[in-house]
Protein backbone atom coordinates (compact mmCIF):
# COMPACT_ATOMS: atom_id res chain seq x y z
CA UNK A 1 0.00 0.00 0.00
CA UNK A 2 3.02 2.34 0.07
CA UNK A 3 3.40 4.94 -2.69
CA UNK A 4 5.03 3.84 -5.94
CA UNK A 5 7.69 5.91 -7.67
CA UNK A 6 5.14 7.09 -10.25
CA UNK A 7 2.68 8.08 -7.52
CA UNK A 8 5.41 10.02 -5.71
CA UNK A 9 6.29 11.86 -8.93
CA UNK A 10 2.66 12.81 -9.52
CA UNK A 11 2.16 13.90 -5.91
CA UNK A 12 5.19 16.18 -5.83
CA UNK A 13 4.44 17.62 -9.29
CA UNK A 14 0.69 18.17 -8.97
CA UNK A 15 0.07 18.27 -5.21
CA UNK A 16 -2.29 15.30 -5.43
CA UNK A 17 -2.38 11.74 -6.68
CA UNK A 18 -5.22 9.29 -7.23
CA UNK A 19 -5.30 5.54 -6.72
CA UNK A 20 -7.93 3.46 -8.52
CA UNK A 21 -10.06 0.46 -7.48
CA UNK A 22 -8.95 0.47 -3.84
CA UNK A 23 -12.21 -0.52 -2.11
CA UNK A 24 -14.70 -3.09 -3.36
CA UNK A 25 -18.51 -3.06 -3.70
CA UNK A 26 -19.25 -4.79 -0.39
CA UNK A 27 -16.99 -2.44 1.56
CA UNK A 28 -18.52 0.59 -0.12
CA UNK A 29 -22.03 -0.66 0.62
CA UNK A 30 -21.11 -1.00 4.30
CA UNK A 31 -19.74 2.55 4.40
CA UNK A 32 -22.74 3.99 2.58
CA UNK A 33 -25.01 2.26 5.06
CA UNK A 34 -23.05 3.62 8.02
CA UNK A 35 -23.18 7.12 6.57
CA UNK A 36 -26.91 7.01 6.01
CA UNK A 37 -27.42 5.71 9.55
CA UNK A 38 -25.43 8.60 11.03
CA UNK A 39 -27.16 11.23 8.90
CA UNK A 40 -30.62 9.85 9.72
CA UNK A 41 -29.86 10.24 13.43
CA UNK A 42 -28.82 13.87 13.07
CA UNK A 43 -31.80 14.77 10.92
CA UNK A 44 -34.06 13.24 13.57
CA UNK A 45 -32.61 15.39 16.39
CA UNK A 46 -32.03 18.59 14.42
CA UNK A 47 -32.48 21.62 16.62
CA UNK A 48 -32.60 24.43 14.09
CA UNK A 49 -29.66 26.24 15.68
CA UNK A 50 -28.07 26.92 12.33
CA UNK A 51 -25.50 29.59 11.63
CA UNK A 52 -24.86 30.92 8.12
CA UNK A 53 -21.10 31.32 7.68
CA UNK A 54 -19.63 32.31 4.36
CA UNK A 55 -20.96 29.99 1.66
CA UNK A 56 -22.26 27.44 4.16
CA UNK A 57 -24.79 26.83 6.94
CA UNK A 58 -23.48 25.13 10.08
CA UNK A 59 -24.81 23.66 13.30
CA UNK A 60 -22.67 22.58 16.26
CA UNK A 61 -24.10 19.39 17.74
CA UNK A 62 -22.45 19.53 21.17
CA UNK A 63 -23.60 16.15 22.47
CA UNK A 64 -21.94 14.33 19.56
CA UNK A 65 -19.00 16.73 19.15
CA UNK A 66 -19.64 17.36 15.46
CA UNK A 67 -20.19 20.30 13.17
CA UNK A 68 -22.98 19.65 10.69
CA UNK A 69 -22.99 21.46 7.38
CA UNK A 70 -26.58 21.74 6.12
CA UNK A 71 -27.81 22.58 2.66
CA UNK A 72 -29.26 25.91 3.79
CA UNK A 73 -32.54 25.51 5.69
CA UNK A 74 -33.28 22.06 4.26
CA UNK A 75 -32.88 18.68 5.96
CA UNK A 76 -30.17 17.68 3.48
CA UNK A 77 -26.78 17.20 5.14
CA UNK A 78 -23.84 18.45 3.09
CA UNK A 79 -21.15 17.40 5.55
CA UNK A 80 -20.24 16.28 9.07
CA UNK A 81 -16.90 16.93 10.79
CA UNK A 82 -15.38 15.02 12.51
CA UNK A 83 -17.21 11.74 12.02
CA UNK A 84 -14.98 8.69 12.62
CA UNK A 85 -16.04 8.50 16.28
CA UNK A 86 -19.71 8.21 15.29
CA UNK A 87 -19.66 4.65 13.90
CA UNK A 88 -17.44 1.55 14.26
CA UNK A 89 -17.23 1.17 10.48
CA UNK A 90 -15.60 4.59 10.13
CA UNK A 91 -13.21 3.92 13.02
CA UNK A 92 -12.15 0.63 11.44
CA UNK A 93 -11.58 2.09 7.97
CA UNK A 94 -9.45 4.91 9.40
CA UNK A 95 -6.90 2.31 10.52
CA UNK A 96 -6.91 0.38 7.25
CA UNK A 97 -3.50 0.06 5.57
CA UNK A 98 -4.99 1.42 2.34
CA UNK A 99 -5.28 4.75 4.17
CA UNK A 100 -2.51 4.54 6.73
CA UNK A 101 0.37 3.38 4.52
CA UNK A 102 0.15 6.27 2.01
CA UNK A 103 -0.20 8.67 4.96
CA UNK A 104 2.97 7.24 6.48
CA UNK A 105 4.86 7.88 3.25
CA UNK A 106 3.62 11.42 2.68
CA UNK A 107 4.08 12.44 6.33
CA UNK A 108 7.47 10.69 6.54
CA UNK A 109 6.66 8.83 9.74
CA UNK A 110 5.39 5.35 10.54
CA UNK A 111 3.41 6.63 13.51
CA UNK A 112 0.38 8.50 12.13
CA UNK A 113 -3.00 9.42 13.57
CA UNK A 114 -6.13 11.25 12.52
CA UNK A 115 -6.41 15.02 12.78
CA UNK A 116 -9.99 15.29 11.48
CA UNK A 117 -12.49 13.62 9.17
CA UNK A 118 -15.25 14.90 6.91
CA UNK A 119 -18.35 13.13 5.70
CA UNK A 120 -19.01 14.96 2.43
CA UNK A 121 -22.39 14.27 0.82
CA UNK A 122 -23.86 15.86 -2.29
CA UNK A 123 -27.42 14.71 -2.66
CA UNK A 124 -29.00 14.33 -6.08
CA UNK A 125 -30.04 17.75 -7.42
CA UNK A 126 -29.52 19.32 -3.95
CA UNK A 127 -25.81 18.99 -3.22
CA UNK A 128 -24.22 22.40 -3.24
CA UNK A 129 -20.71 23.42 -4.24
CA UNK A 130 -17.56 23.30 -2.16
CA UNK A 131 -16.13 26.75 -2.74
CA UNK A 132 -12.57 27.23 -3.96
CA UNK A 133 -10.21 26.94 -0.99
CA UNK A 134 -7.07 25.58 0.58
CA UNK A 135 -7.41 23.52 3.75
CA UNK A 136 -4.56 25.07 5.69
CA UNK A 137 -6.15 28.47 6.51
CA UNK A 138 -9.11 26.70 8.15
CA UNK A 139 -6.74 24.80 10.44
CA UNK A 140 -4.69 27.68 11.82
CA UNK A 141 -4.93 27.39 15.60
CA UNK A 142 -6.60 23.98 15.29
CA UNK A 143 -3.68 21.77 14.22
CA UNK A 144 -0.36 21.47 16.02
CA UNK A 145 1.71 21.32 12.81
CA UNK A 146 0.10 22.86 9.73
CA UNK A 147 2.85 21.61 7.44
CA UNK A 148 2.44 17.95 8.37
CA UNK A 149 -1.11 17.16 7.38
CA UNK A 150 -2.46 15.19 4.44
CA UNK A 151 -5.94 14.17 3.36
CA UNK A 152 -7.23 11.02 1.67
CA UNK A 153 -10.62 11.22 -0.01
CA UNK A 154 -12.52 8.00 -0.71
CA UNK A 155 -15.38 8.14 -3.20
CA UNK A 156 -18.42 6.09 -2.21
CA UNK A 157 -20.12 6.85 -5.55
CA UNK A 158 -18.78 7.58 -9.00
CA UNK A 159 -17.86 11.28 -9.15
CA UNK A 160 -18.34 13.07 -12.45
CA UNK A 161 -18.47 16.61 -13.75
CA UNK A 162 -22.28 16.41 -13.60
CA UNK A 163 -22.49 15.37 -9.95
CA UNK A 164 -19.81 17.65 -8.52
CA UNK A 165 -16.45 15.92 -8.75
CA UNK A 166 -13.31 17.40 -7.26
CA UNK A 167 -11.58 20.21 -9.15
CA UNK A 168 -7.92 20.94 -8.37
CA UNK A 169 -5.18 23.26 -9.60
CA UNK A 170 -2.13 21.09 -10.33
CA UNK A 171 1.02 22.50 -8.78
CA UNK A 172 -0.85 24.94 -6.53
CA UNK A 173 0.62 23.28 -3.42
CA UNK A 174 3.82 25.16 -4.31
CA UNK A 175 2.21 28.61 -4.61
CA UNK A 176 1.76 29.41 -0.94
CA UNK A 177 -1.40 30.62 0.76
CA UNK A 178 -3.68 32.31 -1.78
CA UNK A 179 -5.60 35.58 -1.44
CA UNK A 180 -8.82 35.13 0.51
CA UNK A 181 -12.10 37.00 0.71
CA UNK A 182 -11.86 40.24 2.66
CA UNK A 183 -14.86 39.71 4.88
CA UNK A 184 -15.40 38.95 8.55
CA UNK A 185 -16.03 35.53 10.01
CA UNK A 186 -15.80 32.05 8.54
CA UNK A 187 -16.10 33.31 4.98
CA UNK A 188 -12.67 34.90 5.29
CA UNK A 189 -11.15 31.40 4.87
CA UNK A 190 -12.59 31.11 1.38
CA UNK A 191 -10.38 32.03 -1.55
CA UNK A 192 -11.05 35.20 -3.51
CA UNK A 193 -12.25 33.89 -6.88
CA UNK A 194 -11.53 37.22 -8.54
CA UNK A 195 -7.84 36.89 -7.70
CA UNK A 196 -7.40 33.34 -8.92
CA UNK A 197 -7.31 32.11 -12.51
CA UNK A 198 -9.99 29.42 -12.54
CA UNK A 199 -8.76 28.18 -15.92
CA UNK A 200 -5.96 26.51 -13.92
CA UNK A 201 -8.47 24.12 -12.34
CA UNK A 202 -8.82 20.61 -13.71
CA UNK A 203 -11.60 18.10 -12.99
CA UNK A 204 -10.61 14.93 -11.15
CA UNK A 205 -13.42 12.45 -11.93
CA UNK A 206 -13.15 9.21 -9.98
CA UNK A 207 -15.07 5.97 -9.64
CA UNK A 208 -16.58 4.57 -6.46
CA UNK A 209 -13.77 2.93 -4.49
CA UNK A 210 -11.05 5.25 -5.80
CA UNK A 211 -8.87 7.45 -3.58
CA UNK A 212 -7.28 10.84 -4.09
CA UNK A 213 -4.56 12.11 -1.74
CA UNK A 214 -3.51 15.74 -1.27
CA UNK A 215 -1.85 18.18 1.10
CA UNK A 216 -3.13 21.26 2.96
CA UNK A 217 -2.13 23.87 0.37
CA UNK A 218 -3.71 22.35 -2.74
CA UNK A 219 -6.25 24.73 -4.32
CA UNK A 220 -9.44 22.75 -4.83
CA UNK A 221 -13.23 22.82 -4.76
CA UNK A 222 -16.22 21.30 -6.53
CA UNK A 223 -19.40 22.26 -8.36
CA UNK A 224 -23.01 21.46 -7.34
CA UNK A 225 -24.56 18.06 -7.98
CA UNK A 226 -26.79 18.50 -11.01
CA UNK A 227 -27.40 14.77 -11.49
CA UNK A 228 -30.08 12.32 -10.39
CA UNK A 229 -27.69 10.37 -8.14
CA UNK A 230 -25.82 11.08 -4.91
CA UNK A 231 -22.09 11.87 -4.78
CA UNK A 232 -20.82 10.74 -1.38
CA UNK A 233 -17.27 10.76 -0.08
CA UNK A 234 -15.25 10.24 3.10
CA UNK A 235 -12.20 12.40 3.83
CA UNK A 236 -9.63 11.39 6.44
CA UNK A 237 -6.89 13.86 7.36
CA UNK A 238 -3.77 12.39 8.97
CA UNK A 239 -0.89 13.86 10.96
CA UNK A 240 2.03 12.51 13.01
CA UNK A 241 0.75 10.74 16.11
CA UNK A 242 0.68 12.53 19.46
CA UNK A 243 -0.91 15.76 18.22
CA UNK A 244 -4.35 17.28 18.74
CA UNK A 245 -7.40 15.82 17.10
CA UNK A 246 -10.26 18.09 16.09
CA UNK A 247 -12.30 16.58 18.92
CA UNK A 248 -9.86 18.19 21.37
CA UNK A 249 -10.81 21.58 19.93
CA UNK A 250 -14.55 20.90 20.09
CA UNK A 251 -14.75 19.63 23.67
CA UNK A 252 -14.28 23.10 25.27
CA UNK A 253 -17.03 24.46 22.99
CA UNK A 254 -19.35 21.67 24.10
CA UNK A 255 -18.58 22.36 27.76
CA UNK A 256 -19.37 26.07 27.35
CA UNK A 257 -22.62 25.34 25.53
CA UNK A 258 -23.70 23.03 28.36
CA UNK A 259 -23.37 25.74 31.03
Amino acid sequence: MRLTQDEWANYWRDGYVDRRHVFGPDELAEMRGAGEEVIEQFVAIRKGRRMPAGAYTFEFEAASLVIIKWEGDTDAVHGIEPFAHLHPTFQHIALDARFVDPARDILATDDVALFTEKLNYKRAHHGGPVVLHQDQPYWVGQADDLDRLMTIMLLLDDSTIDNGCLYAAPGSHEWGVQARRQIDGFGSFEMDDEKFDRSLLQPVPLAAGDLVMFGPLLVHGSEPNRSAGDRRALLYTYQPAGQRHMLDNLRPLAERSAR
